[in-house]
């Protein structure tokens, strides 16, 4: 098989527990381009919150952002292939998460916005604010949601639907048509709401199909239930260790956790 694409998903996977790319990862990232490879990163996250991994590994080719809602070009800032959420399915989320005491974190067009600072927030700040200016994440507290879901030129991706409770968040969840939401699990104690249809493995299907390259020459490797579309729609579909059982089943390569070497090595034995 001739590989010609290698698609990442970064929490979990890419990114190790420290949120960093572990040295021989990236160095088996750059051989595999030097052989001509394509290196794409799917992700839930934001665009300017994959910018600072981005920039590490030197790439050029467009981001998939927030379980493939939209394509982002960092050389032009333009989106393309967005599917966001309607001011009506805006409105639901935030009644749903109001009736069951849910947090709520608002991705829009240039930034993601919370209300209210909860351990998660406060943990993701600290982050963001370890980048200078040029590659900081654009995080925003905002007094209420309602006035950017309400601007016609406003975009909204997605909402972060977090609470302490496991139950709480189920029950948002359910409380979400699945006929207009796509809600998927990105961490434990997370669930990403975006339009229906969205999903990694859909926008990454037609990314593919813009370049010319067949499904069967990509390699995607994920850890969580928002990449099990990405990871049954390509040629190899590879899970990570840390990945529960059920992501696991749905690919066709299991490799050791994000918190070692594991893609490097598993790169280097398959592109030898």
């Amino acid at each position: 098989m001739t590989y010609q694409v290698i698609a990442f998903d970064l929490d979990g996977t890419l990114l190790n527990p420290e949120n960093q790319i572990l040295d021989a990862n990236k160095q088996a990232i750059q051989q595999a381009r030097a052989k001509g490879l394509k290196v794409v990163l799917v992700t839930g996250r934001h665009h300017t919150a994959v910018k600072p991994y981005y920039a590490e590994l030197g790439l050029d080719t467009p981001i998939i952002c927030c379980n493939g809602t939209y394509i982002y070009h960092p050389a032009t800032d333009e989106v393309s292939h967005t599917n966001p959420l309607s001011a009506e399915q805006c409105r639901k989320v935030l009644a749903v998460a109001k009736k069951y005491g849910t947090h709520l974190l608002m991705y829009s067009r240039d930034a993601m916005n919370y209300t209210e600072l909860n351990p998660h927030m406060t943990k993701f700040l600290q982050w963001a604010n370890s980048y200078d200016d040029s590659l900081r994440p654009n995080i925003c507290q905002v007094a209420g949601f309602e006035p950017m879901i309400e601007d016609p030129n406003e975009i909204i991706w997605k909402f972060v639907i977090s609470a302490q409770s496991r139950e709480a968040m189920e029950s948002a969840v359910k409380a979400l048509p699945v006929s207009e939401f796509s809600a998927e699990w990105s961490w434990m104690d997370r669930v990403d709401c975006s339009s229906n249809g969205n999903t990694k493995g859909a926008k990454l299907a037609l990314l593919l199909k813009e370049w010319g390259i067949d499904l069967q020459n990509v390699i995607a490797f994920g850890d969580n239930h928002n990449d099990i579309s990405m990871l049954t729609t390509v040629g190899l579909g590879v899970a990570m260790g840390n990945a529960e059982d059920e992501v696991k089943a749905q690919a066709k390569a299991v490799i050791g956790s994000n918190g070692e070497a594991s893609i490097a090595r598993y790169l280097t034995e398959l592109l030898k």
